[in-house]
């Protein structure tokens, strides 16, 4: 089994993210967007894909008594432009408060990320700061996440072309997801996977095969 078929089927047979939808909907940002699969499935099912906050889904984590690994909003992003600057303070003040947990919370809004952080929110220590990374364009979201005070991951995906030379300092943990889903799934080649694998060792951060399973990245 190629690197590329390997790190898709540990991704998607893993399921040991709980989700946590404190906000649905999104939308189209990059090309790297093109495939979603939540995307997909509100059009397939006649569904407006706009951005929503859910208050009712806040006190999920709380009611939980068994520690797990909440991955926050996923299928949307936190940090959209539309969801109000309160809202995450209300969810970052939550998952401060369940200590038992692990938060994940991954975005390609990296300059909205850096600006709430430093501005409004204090990372707690059981949450991970994460930007995604498609391809060798988008390398500058690293450099927002680098400026927040928090545990940080890079998650290289899902990976649409190389992404070449990468500055990881003070990133602890990065990944690989190859695009298995959508209409069009786009090819991973195993030189890119490599590359970035071979970075991480030199820098001295971690590399986590399958990026996405929560027990590995904390």
């Amino acid at each position: 089994m190629v690197l590329a078929e390997k790190i898709s089927t540990d991704i998607l047979s893993s399921g040991e993210c709980l989700p946590w939808p404190v906000v649905t909907g999104c939308e189209r940002l990059t090309p790297g967007c093109d495939n979603c699969p939540t995307y997909w499935e509100y059009e397939k099912n006649g569904l407006d894909y706009s951005p929503v906050v859910h208050t009712g889904a806040l006190y999920t984590p709380h009611i939980n008594q068994y520690a797990g690994t909440y991955e926050v909003a996923p299928g949307s992003d936190l940090f959209h432009e539309s969801v109000p600057v309160e809202f995450i303070q209300l969810v970052f003040k939550m998952m401060k408060m369940c200590s038992w947990h692990q938060f994940e919370v991954v975005t390609k809004r990296a300059e909205r990320m850096e600006m709430v952080s430093n501005k409004f929110i204090e990372w707690p220590d059981n949450a991970l700061a994460g930007v995604a990374v498609e391809e060798e364009r988008y390398v500058w979201r690293i450099d927002c996440l680098r400026r927040i005070a928090a545990r940080r991951m890079v998650s290289f995906g899902p990976i649409v072309n190389r992404i070449g030379k990468v500055n990881l300092s003070g990133i602890s943990r990065a990944g690989v997801v190859p695009e298995s889903w959508g209409p069009n799934p786009r090819e991973c080649k195993d030189t890119w996977i490599s590359e970035i694998k071979t970075q991480c060792e030199d820098q001295g951060t971690v590399f986590v095969n399958n990026i996405w399973i929560c027990k590995e990245t904390f």
